[in-house]
């Protein structure tokens, strides 16, 4: 980039690969598009990312229904993703596939884990119904009471934020910009959980 332009770099999620762009994978596209391009004729120097996460368990299993290896499924999905927005006329100036990261990527990556980091933790998760409906008045605790699909528990390690590293920071511009956060009731569950940074 220009070094006499600001610099602006914003990102979509990178989308997961299970299943084809959605409706709601358009509108945060379709938003992040309008942001960049609010900021360019701001005079920016904008870069904007998007891109597909081609690992996980949903993926494997979308794969293995399709039939065909893994490799192939995603390198299908992100032609089929990358096609969605160059067809809406949104194509990113960054197109990141997780399988295809470069060296210098994932040296930035490591290099920026090692700052936010805090530890790794093994993580259990149960999706457990905890609300009752109409069709399921008493939920179970083995399957989702809105579709009856199979709960499961799942155990990973898992990367911790060091949000404490940046909380003093962070406190002081929610103070400094008190319009930064719009919902009052954001803004007061943002300085608590700040407040509370481990």
């Amino acid at each position: 980039m220009p070094s006499g332009k600001p610099k602006f770099y914003l990102t979509t999620p990178i989308y997961y690969t299970n299943g084809l762009p959605h409706i709601g994978h358009t509108y945060t596209t379709v938003v992040a598009d309008a942001i960049r391009r609010y900021k360019r004729m701001r005079g920016y120097e904008v870069v904007m990312t998007t891109g597909t996460d081609e690992h996980g368990v949903n993926v494997e299993r979308a794969a293995q229904k399709a039939g065909i290896p893994e490799s192939e499924y995603v390198a299908r999905m992100a032609v089929a993703w990358k096609a969605l927005w160059d067809e809406l006329g949104i194509p990113a100036d960054e197109f990141i596939r997780t399988t295809d990261i470069t060296r210098a990527h994932r040296a930035m990556a490591f290099k920026l884990a090692e700052k936010t980091v805090t530890s790794t933790k093994e993580f259990t998760l149960g999706n457990t119904a905890s609300t009752t409906t109409r069709s399921s008045p008493k939920p179970s605790w083995r399957q989702l009471p809105d579709c009856g699909r199979p709960t499961e528990t799942v155990t990973e390690e898992n990367y911790y934020f060091k949000l404490s590293a940046f909380q003093k920071p962070l406190l002081d511009f929610y103070k400094r910009n008190p319009a930064f956060i719009q919902a009052a009731t954001r803004k007061t569950k943002s300085f608590r959980f700040a407040s509370r940074a481990e």
